[in-house]
């Protein structure tokens, strides 16, 4: 039962990061909405007993993609710090 109850939530928190992810407009939520897709997707493996594949999948995609966020971020600042008007554009 304790199962079935953590994957009905699990799901629900993939469906909701996926919907998310697809309704997002700027790319750095959109990133985050993936995370958040990829962190469940490894909570359901935890479930079925694949640890290794759980821990690759928070390791390797989320991890990536937080790696991609922050260079995503940092460019976006290096952008606005060289011209003033960017920050306009950017908002």
């Amino acid at each position: 039962m304790l199962h079935f109850v953590l994957f009905s939530i699990f799901g629900t928190v993939c469906v909701a990061g996926a919907v998310n992810l697809l309704a997002q407009r700027h790319p750095i939520n959109s990133a985050l909405s993936l995370v958040v897709v990829m962190g469940s997707l490894a909570g359901e493996y935890l479930l079925l007993g694949a640890e290794f594949v759980a821990a690759v999948q928070v390791i390797v995609y989320a991890g990536a993609i937080m790696v991609l966020k922050n260079g995503r971020a940092a460019a976006e600042l290096r952008c606005c710090l060289e011209s003033p008007d960017c920050w306009s554009a950017a908002s």
